[in-house]
Order: C-alpha cells, then structure tokens, then sequence
C-alpha cells in the first residue's frame, strides 16, 4: 500500500512540473530541447539530492517551495489563458521566495512567565526547538545560534529536538566546539526529534553532542536545581509510556517534559506533568500550511493551558529544507519559570 501512494504521489508530482514546465515555456520562449533538460534536472532536485548527490541541496530547497506555489498557478492555468495574469504570478512567487529566505533569518525572542505553584527556585530557561543544522545552512548558522543563546544569560537551555538534519556527520562534527560554548550554569538538554534518525548516523551523532555537553535525554528522567526534567524519544519511535517514566518522579517537585512532538497532552497532564516544551511543527513555516498544523495539532503554536499542565510549543529556531519563512517567526523561546507554594 505505501509503495502504491509511493506512486501516486511521484506521478502527480511529474504531472504537475509538467504543467509548470509548459506553462513557463510558453512564456520564455527558448529552445525546447535546452529548457526540458534544465527544467528536469531541477524539478529532479528535491528527490535527487535526498540521495547524497552534492550540489543540488540548495536548488532542491528552492524548488520545493517554488513548486508548491507555482502548482497553483499551473492549475489556475488551465482555466485562466491571461499571460500578463500568469506572469505576475510567477514574479510574485519569486518575490515571495526572496522575502521568506529573509525573514527565515530573522530571529525574534518569544517570551513566556510561566508561574508553577510547586516550591522551586525561579529559573530563567531558553529553549529551542528544530534548529536542523545541515550543510545548506548558511556560514556561521550555529555560532550565531550561541550567541544569541548566550545573550539572554540563561541558567539552562532546553533543546526539543531535531537539532541535527544531515546524513554527513561532519556537518554536526565542525560545529561541536562552537556547540560547547553555550553558557548555561545549570546545563545543556535536549531530546532527539525524528530527524535525528533520518540521517542514518545517530550514534555518531549522539557522541557527538555528549562531547559538546549536550546531555539528551531519551527516555530518562533526570533531577535538577528541584525539578525534574523528563526528556522522551519522539512520537515516531516505540517509547516508553509516561507513566512508566514517571514512576520514581516525586510529584510535589516541578516537572517539564521535553516531547519533540506537541502530541498526547492529556497523558502528560494525568502524569503530573507541570509543562510540556515542544517543537516539530515549524508553525506550518510558510503559508497556508499553519491552517493545516493547527487542525492536525491541539496546539502548533504558542502557549496552552489544560488544568495544571502548560504547554509551549514553538515554530523553530531554523527551517526544514526551505530556509524559507511565510507568515511564521524563526524563534528563541525565552521562559522565565516562578515557583510558587
């Protein structure tokens, strides 16, 4: 059955670059023998590169989001024969592209009190969610990262996960010593998110971050400054229950769970869970696609309330393949955690 929607989806996939190669071509007016090859070769792209072919990363990023608008505008032509209406579609779109890889860099602090009415010690935390740090990200992508970590002087930093997203473990290797100056006096965590075991390295890629003080945290609890930090293995993987991982959690000690997926909120809120921090939805990162993660999620973005449990989820530190934003935020989520009995 995967196989069959395999298929499908490769063949509605060249039906529509069909579409959109002949509507361009029709447009540009150049020898058809010389744009089918390029048009081929870069509507390839996205698939071709997934396969480790170097030199086609970037090109497939941009078509992909290309593609999605430009299908469309391939559709509408059918029924809409207006060259000038379907040229200036085709420059919105570029338009459009240019202004998303800008705002993509664009980082902007989110902040949240968040009041917990347990005995603790308040603790200012900055969290980041699906930072994919792969070869297509720009020069100096992770270093600016720490500063601007750095910047908000936080007792901890919590990382939900996705935080590595290439099959070439020296991408993540030459961006360990730039990972270890995170300054953080109560630590590093983190949990993996389903990018992770994308990459087909993820031991490596686990020594790694140890090395770089990074501790994540799969399946496990751990125990500090008074509160208790639950880091679970994402909702793809088989996993222990959260009830089983709560079993020597003292519940009158605050409790934050690192979920990479904003996913069962109710067993973390039966749990005993204070606050869930979560990730993987990038907000949908470009338009309309937020009108479809807010209906897969309970919550894709921002902040909810469910009786004693709080969740965050935010829209992402970096991009998945497109390093482009439409109508979302790239993040930093500053919280400032206040105790209370």
């Amino acid at each position: 059955m995967r196989f069959f929607w395999f298929i499908m989806i490769i063949l509605l996939y060249t039906l529509l670059n069909w579409q959109i190669g002949r509507q361009i071509l029709d447009l540009v007016k150049i020898n058809k023998f010389i744009f089918w090859s390029i048009f081929a070769i870069i509507a390839c792209s996205p698939i071709i590169s997934r396969f480790g072919v170097k030199g086609l990363g970037a090109m497939g990023n941009y078509w992909m989001v290309f593609f999605y608008y430009a299908a469309f505008v391939a559709a509408l032509g059918l029924v809409v024969k207006n060259k000038p209406f379907i040229i200036g579609s085709y420059v919105l779109i570029i338009l459009l592209i240019v202004y998303g890889v800008l705002h993509a860099r664009d980082i902007q602090v989110q902040h949240y009190d968040i009041a917990i009415p347990k005995a603790g010690k308040d603790l200012h935390v900055v969290m980041l969610a699906d930072i994919h740090i792969d070869r297509e990200k720009e020069k100096g992508y992770v270093a600016k990262m720490v500063r601007e970590i750095n910047a908000l002087n936080p007792d901890m930093v919590l990382l939900t996960g996705d935080i590595f997203d290439d099959r070439d473990i020296n991408v993540l290797l030459r961006e360990k010593e730039t990972l270890k100056k995170i300054k953080a006096p109560y630590g590093v965590y983190g949990v993996l998110g389903n990018h992770e075991y994308y990459t087909g390295n993820l031991d490596k890629c686990l020594a790694i971050f140890k090395e770089a003080d990074i501790r994540i945290l799969r399946d496990e609890v751990v125990e500090a400054e008074g509160l208790y930090i639950v880091g679970r293995e994402d909702a793809s993987r088989k996993r222990k229950s959260l009830k089983e991982l709560m079993k020597e959690v003292n519940r009158e000690k605050p409790v934050i769970l690192l979920d990479h997926q904003p996913v069962l909120l109710d067993e973390a809120k039966d749990s005993g869970v204070d606050l869930q921090l979560s990730g993987h939805t990038h907000r949908g990162q470009f338009f309309p696609n937020q009108l479809i993660t807010r209906r897969i999620f309970e919550v894709d973005y921002g902040y909810l309330a469910k009786d004693s449990l709080q969740v965050i989820v935010s829209s992402g530190y970096g991009t998945w393949g497109p390093p482009v934003r439409i109508g979302t935020q790239s993040e930093i989520v500053d919280i400032q955690l206040n105790f209370s009995k």
